[in-house]
Parts: C-alpha cells; sequence; structure tokens
C-alpha cells in the first residue's frame, strides 16, 4: 500500500520517492544538487575516456527523501527514476 497524503487544497498525493540515478545520461550541471532541500543529492567527481576531469549528481542521502520529485523535474536528461513506498 502506498503512502498518501493530501495538498493543501485536500487533493490526494502521493509522494514518489527517488529511487535510481542514470549516471551515463547525466551532463553535470549540478541544478539538481542546488535544488534538492534534504541534501540527498551530492556530487561525484570522475576522469572520462579522454582524461578530462568531470562532476556529475549522485545519490548521497537516499533515506532523506520526502519524495518532492524537484531533481527529476528539473533535470534536461531525465536522469532519475522514482517509486512510491510501498
Amino acid at each position: 500500500m502506498s503512502v498518501v497524503f493530501e495538498t493543501f487544497g485536500g487533493l490526494p498525493w502521493t509522494p514518489m520517492y527517488v529511487d535510481s540515478f542514470d549516471k551515463n545520461k547525466c551532463l553535470g550541471c549540478g541544478r539538481c544538487v542546488k535544488l534538492c532541500m534534504q541534501k540527498v543529492l551530492g556530487v561525484e567527481t570522475y576522469e572520462d575516456d579522454e582524461g578530462t576531469e568531470r562532476q556529475i549528481a549522485k545519490i548521497d542521502n537516499k533515506d532523506h527523501c520526502i519524495g518532492c520529485q524537484s531533481c527529476g523535474s528539473i533535470c534536461v536528461r531525465r536522469c532519475y527514476t522514482f517509486k512510491s513506498k510501498n
């Protein structure tokens, strides 16, 4: 059974929590990391095939996610997948 809450207007709302992140799609813009008020996301640094240091987002504190889906809403590459809490 999914957790269901209400919006301010009394409409049903089911939080969809961050489930996974596709590193191969990430551009490293950092918008999602800056937007997350719960500090669920962080930054990972790696060296690409050409030897250039790059940064991409990563899920650091999954347990802190409140299910707002802001990270997925701002991500232009749709790197995030979400699921309800069953």
